[in-house]
């Protein structure tokens, strides 16, 4: 049954191809700004446009497109005359049948209002888009093998990863190693392949316009009051904890008024972290994002509880972070698979998450607030998602650029009024080792590291006396009585 609806929308495809009336040709794709961000650049000609879309930080390529409006591509001679290539790929703009390699690249189409023209969507199990998911269960969205046929049939196919070798891919890229806004401006490129690109941009100047006016509150967080905030997660393949120290994590966190680990220093993205290391993060923060993937992994194991043992404490009296509940998972939001919000969206909606770490920390800042991707439910011993999403949500849920967020500015916000708690440990998590710290609420002192160093400096110490009064002995007779009674007060133990 299934096969003959692909069967259907292959025919119904090839006559959707078919060239229709010309349309007006200037300024093809909307007439934009380059990205500010340095994610894409635009060239316009008379009769069609140069779309450039970069890879940013860690990724230096780039590959260009041609957008043409009217029924016909600009000829060669058109194009090797202002030194282009006759071998860049040339989409008719707009696009009507396009293929999607995940549901990350399938996002930013969604983003743009061009959620219709989807037909192919690999992995479409892991659909966390209401509307998506209801196309998929009405067989007007198919899975995507990747197969010739299948490009054949779409005008475009959107992919994370670029594939020079295919005329009709569109590269999205993909990086952690960017500002958190940076790939937000992806949209706009994206909307012009659908000659509405001036769309996208207002859809990028709204959220980089609420992103922006969350951050400037942040930033009146006096430096000395801010919250430290981990971002951790367990590998249960290598029975480890590790720490996420990206350039998007780190900017996202400062951007909500808190302080990443490591506090001093540097250290690399998905560091390793010893036990003692995971302790003292844990004991120094006073917000926990942990981004644990539980795939596999028996329900037992995704306990606030199965947390707390694998971190090495025996209560959680033993940690104050899990006394004020604030430790949150990235499963806010889910489908009924499991597959996270967070992971798709997150990359042109970081004004999402940016929200969401500022209501766990300040929930009077905006107390009608509800966390999209930050799961409270994981704290409070919860192992579930907070909300799933179904087809059942398409039209009733806000989603994609609907939920969008006007944010007035609060010029009289400044967090909390008092600095967190002293710093324990030593070394790039903790303190520098003559502040132990206590934690909130009267619990016990905890160090992990000082009572070692006291050891070796007492240890030292004696040692040193002892080596200075044994170089007396000769001048003085009364040594021995003097090192008799020094032993008997010090004990070394």
């Amino acid at each position: 049954m299934f096969g003959s609806f692909k069967k259907l929308f292959y025919a119904s495809a090839a006559l959707i191809l078919l060239p229709v009336a010309a349309q007006a040709q200037g300024n093809c794709g909307g007439l934009v700004s380059n990205g500010t961000l340095g994610t894409f650049t635009v060239k316009y000609y008379t009769n069609f446009t140069v779309l450039t879309i970069n890879g940013v930080n860690n990724n230096i390529n780039s590959e260009s497109y041609i957008l043409y409006c009217g029924s016909e591509a600009p000829e060669t001679l058109a194009l090797t005359t202002v030194g282009l290539s006759e071998s860049l790929g040339k989409f008719r703009a707009p696009l009507l049948q396009v293929a999607a390699d995940d549901t990350y690249t399938s996002t930013y189409i969604e983003i743009s209002g061009h959620r219709d023209t989807i037909n192919l969507l690999e992995n479409p199990q892991n659909i966390v888009s209401p509307c998506l998911q209801q196309r998929y269960a009405n067989q007007s969205l198919f899975a995507f093998d990747n197969s010739f046929t299948e490009w054949s049939l779409v005008n475009a196919g959107f992919l994370s990863i670029m594939n020079a070798a295919q005329q009709k891919s569109v590269w999205i890229p993909a990086s952690v190693e960017v500002d958190p806004l940076l790939r937000a401006e992806y949209i706009t490129a994206v909307a012009m392949f659908y000659n509405d690109g001036v769309n996208g941009q207002s859809l990028y100047d709204q959220i980089k316009a609420a992103y922006t006016n969350l951050q400037n509150d942040m930033n009146q967080i006096p430096q000395a009051n801010r919250n430290r905030i981990a971002w951790v997660y367990y590998d249960f393949t290598a029975s480890t904890w590790k720490l996420r120290n990206s350039a998007f994590t780190k900017g996202i966190i400062a951007a909500a008024g808190g302080i990443s680990f490591p506090l001093t220093g540097e250290v690399p993205d998905y560091a390793t972290l010893s036990s003692d290391d995971i302790k003292t993060i844990l004991l120094n923060s006073q917000v926990v994002i942990d981004q644990t993937d539980f795939t596999g992994q028996p329900t037992s194991a995704k306990t606030i509880d199965a947390w707390r043992t694998r971190a090495g404490f025996e209560s959680s009296s033993d940690l104050p972070v899990l006394q004020s509940k604030k430790v949150y998972t990235l499963d806010g939001t889910t489908n009924s698979n499991g597959v996270s919000d967070y992971n798709y969206r997150v990359a042109p909606r970081p004004d999402i998450l940016l929200k969401d770490l500022i209501y766990v920390q300040y929930p009077t800042y905006n107390s009608t607030y509800s966390t999209i991707f930050l799961n409270t439910n994981f704290a409070t011993g919860g192992n579930g998602a907070g909300v799933v999403l179904t087809a059942s949500n398409c039209g009733t849920t806000k989603y994609d650029s609907g939920d969008i967020p006007v944010i007035v500015p609060q010029p009289s916000f400044t967090g909390n009024p008092t600095p967190p708690p002293a710093l324990v440990g030593t070394g790039v998590y903790g303190g520098d080792g003559t502040n132990s710290g206590s934690s909130s609420g009267g619990s016990k002192k905890v160090s992990i590291i000082v009572p070692v160093v006291c050891v070796v400096v007492i240890l030292g110490a004696v040692f040193a006396f002892v080596s200075f009064k044994w170089g007396k002995r000769a001048k003085e007779d009364r040594f021995i009585e003097l090192e008799e009674e020094m032993n008997n007060e010090i004990p070394l133990h």
